[in-house]
């Protein structure tokens, strides 16, 4: 089998040298931005004196890398000629052209050619300038000509992606795919009546049984796919485990629970700014109504009874929410935020629906190592009160059971740890992240219970 560098050698004294002959496109990672190369038009590789290769998905990797590195140390310098579908030539007689119209992998709109007579005829047609080796390295190298500035150049960070608890926080590049498998828990103990702790006791004077504590398990899978550079498109599907300690008004304590597939998410992100170092984002997402709204389970007053609202699995009517993602990244420091509108639409099967929600997520992260990366995160929510009532419930049983008893708005501060797994071709492709939150603020309408913690740990596989 021929070495890497005969290979080169033979192809390019042949003149035929494609990428793909060359690059596994997909599955070689770029030497300088990690990522994936895909798109053989735009691919460049360098070859040093120990006929060791280095692989790039875009020019502009191949000239930031070698700011870095000395260029007499490698024997062949090679870029894709855009016009001949990948066919390799060599960096330092190609002719370049930088097009707002010729969008090059990570945002740098650079494109290259054998001849300045082919680039002059493409420049005609799409606009842009015009470069040969030299000028193009002192470009790079004395302005901000060659920053990377598509919004997924930084994916290789560990601070690249949000706290793990937050959704919808990045774009991949075309062609790009995820699979997210994420777990929550989060704990509610005794309750509030508006800011203010309420004991057994005053609930009693209202109701006839107070909810002690609660725990919600949830495990999400989600998947992300994009068609193009702009717009990513993620669908995402929960289950749930409810359980719930109650207490009567004779002092007899209980527990009910529920479990299931909860309600399902269909996502679009779509991009609207990218720059070298930040990012502006639209979301949008429609929620299904999966989840049951008639859970039941057995209680000391009857075999069989409806579970009040929140041990239901799903919101039962079909809910859209917008927003967006801003986003920046410097040297060792990243931060975003994030408003999203949740509108609910209609009423559910039991005649009610849920009041519509505002939240906005807000972090900065630090990366610690090239491996981990630390976050703070502060989240915000504001729910309007419920309209209409499931007939099936007695309001006077639970404060749980009880319209009146929701709407809320909360604070809460989550720390996050987010994990790279290495350059390995395998290990690169995972991410992981674990968060812990506590509330710092919660003001309740009616009585409701109070939140405790919450704790999110997920992974992520991307290609």
């Amino acid at each position: 089998m021929k070495s890497f560098i005969s290979l080169i050698t033979c192809l390019v004294m042949c003149g035929s040298v494609l990428a793909q002959d060359v690059i596994n496109l997909g599955k070689d990672a770029c030497a300088h931005c990690n990522m994936y190369i895909k798109d053989q038009q735009f691919v460049a590789v360098a070859v040093d004196q120990n006929n060791s290769s280095q692989k790039f998905d875009a020019i502009e990797c191949l000239v930031n890398y070698l700011k870095e590195e000395d260029e007499s140390t490698f024997s062949k310098l090679l870029v894709a000629d855009y016009e001949k579908n990948g066919s390799l030539i060599k960096a330092q007689s190609a002719v370049y052209l930088k097009s707002k119209n010729i969008a090059s992998p990570m945002g740098a709109y650079l494109s290259a050619y054998s001849t300045r007579e082919v680039a002059e005829r493409v420049q005609k047609t799409q606009g842009g300038d015009l470069y040969d080796w030299d000028e193009l390295k002192k470009l790079f190298k004395d302005s901000k000509f060659g920053l990377l500035d598509h919004p997924t150049h930084h994916h290789n960070r560990p601070d690249a992606y949000a706290p793990i608890g937050i959704m919808g926080d990045h774009l991949h590049h075309k062609g790009g795919f995820m699979l997210s498998t994420r777990y929550m828990r989060m704990e509610m103990e005794g309750n509030l009546q508006g800011s203010n702790d309420i004991d057994n006791a005053t609930i009693f004077e209202s109701y006839m049984v107070a909810p002690q504590a609660m725990r919600m398990d949830m495990l999400m899978i989600g998947v992300m796919y994009a068609p193009s550079d702009r717009l990513t498109l993620m669908i995402m599907q929960n289950f749930r485990r409810n359980e719930m300690d109650l207490r009567t008004r004779m002092g007899m304590n209980f527990s009910t629970k529920s479990e299931g597939i909860g309600d399902l998410k269909v996502s679009a992100l779509y991009g609207i700014i990218s720059e070298s170092n930040s990012s502006l984002h639209l979301n949008a997402k429609v929620s299904f109504p999966t989840g049951s709204i008639k859970s039941q389970d057995d209680t000391p007053m009857a075999e069989g009874i409806r579970l009040p609202y929140p041990m239901q699995l799903g919101s039962g009517t079909i809910d859209f929410t917008v927003g967006g993602t801003y986003k920046g990244t410097f040297e060792a420091v990243s931060w975003g935020a994030q408003p999203l509108f949740t509108i609910r639409t209609g009423e559910s099967s039991e005649d009610y629906r849920w009041g519509n929600e505002f939240t906005i997520n807000s972090w900065v992260g630090y990366k610690l190592t090239d491996w981990v990366s630390t976050a703070i995160q502060i989240s915000g929510k504001n729910q309007a009160i419920m309209t209409g009532s499931d007939e099936m419930l007695n309001p006077m049983m639970v404060t749980t059971a009880d319209a009146r008893n929701t709407g809320f708005t909360t604070i809460n501060s989550n720390l996050a740890l987010n994990f790279s797994f290495g350059d390995s071709p395998i290990l690169r492709a995972f991410k992981a992240g674990i968060s812990y939150g506590m509330p710092i603020y919660q003001k309740m309408e009616g009585i409701q219970m109070k939140q405790k913690n919450t704790l999110t740990a997920g992974l992520r596989y991307s290609i």
